[in-house]
């Protein structure tokens, strides 16, 4: 068996092991057994009864399907971020490059600014409007950085970073003239990143969406290696590149604007594990991937997890750990790089 089918069955194990144990740990005062007594009593066959309803509303409806975003989130994250880095030739790169999450974050603001359930824009909810939010940006990055005749990767990125500034500073606006604030504090603790607010109807649309892209991605891996050596010998080999690129952006938009609208922003994911992952397996796409996606989704159950334990009964946002961790990893990767004394 080859290495990396190894690694991803480990990775594997490890994450069916956190489900359990994560839904066990928290602010509440329960006990691993009652763990186990609410997940037989939602078995089909197992028969079995709960006293205590209350334990079932806090391990079944809140910290279940928590944890079960926490891990499509990370695997989506860190598998964009694989794309991402193939795509713009940057190790650097990760999926909020492109200005996604900045989009994201200011159509969200603007919803939880000024509307609310009872007005019909309300309607749609946040996490719909930050979706929409995402995939205008992504619409806008790739039209104005694709003007020229050729496809130019700092174009994309210096294009998406400026984008990214101009809906952050939109989104300082509409914080500024929120009308209350409660409505500023709900944008701050948005953009903070967190999964204190899932519910399992959360689960299929961001489910559907990243295994989608897994699929697609694990499909195109070959091409992502091609790529990753450079324009010239992609052409050379016959990559369709254009299209390639248009497929690979419409791809991390979807999956990225649908893990956002509700997650908030979780940075730093995207850029850390592809690395892991290279450390362990290399730069090979079609190994990478599985690997990272895994990864991204093991590590982001921690993470979740410590931010539930380590400030508890509150919870510290998720996006501010995952920063915490994530800053001083982008420092010694650029340290690595000789880019920073």
């Amino acid at each position: 068996m080859k290495k990396y089918k190894k690694i991803c069955i480990v990775l594997f194990i490890l994450i069916l092991i956190s489900i359990p144990l994560s839904t066990f740990l928290g602010s509440a005062n329960i006990t691993f057994g009652q763990v186990i007594d609410v997940y037989k009593y939602h078995l089909p066959f197992a028969n079995a009864s709960l006293e205590d309803m209350g334990l079932n509303s806090i391990i079944w409806n809140i910290r279940l399907p928590r944890t079960i975003v926490a891990v499509i989130v990370g695997g989506g994250l860190a598998m964009t971020g694989c794309i991402m880095q193939s795509l713009t030739g940057n190790i650097m790169a990760e999926p909020y490059t492109l200005g996604i999450q900045s989009g994201a974050g200011m159509f969200a603001a603007f919803s939880i600014a000024f509307f609310d359930s009872v007005s019909p824009m309300g309607i749609i909810g946040t996490n719909t409007m930050a979706f929409l939010g995402a995939m205008l940006v992504m619409l806008s990055v790739y039209t104005i950085s694709s003007r020229s005749k050729s496809f130019s990767r700092s174009n994309l990125i210096l294009v998406g970073i400026s984008i990214s500034m101009l809906c952050s500073a939109i989104t300082q606006l509409i914080i500024a003239f929120a009308p209350d604030n409660s409505k500023v504090r709900g944008i701050v603790f948005w953009m903070m990143g967190g999964l204190g607010g899932i519910h399992w109807e959360d689960i299929p649309f961001s489910l559907i969406v990243c295994l989608t892209g897994f699929a697609i991605s694990f499909f195109l891996s070959e091409q992502l290696n091609i790529i990753s050596m450079g324009k010239e010998t992609a052409v050379i080999l016959g990559v369709k590149i254009n299209r390639l690129n248009k497929i690979l952006l419409l791809l991390v938009s979807i999956i990225v604007g649908a893990l956002v609208s509700i997650s908030g922003s979780v940075g730093f994911v995207g850029l850390i594990i592809p690395h892991l992952a290279r450390r362990f397996i290399g730069a090979n796409h079609k190994e990478l991937i599985p690997v990272s996606t895994l990864l991204g989704g093991l590590f982001l159950v921690w993470a979740d997890t410590t931010s539930r334990i380590i400030v508890a009964p509150k919870d510290l946002p998720i996006g501010v750990l995952t920063s915490l961790i994530g800053v001083p990893f982008f420092l010694f990767i650029m340290k690595k790089r000789g880019q920073v004394m």
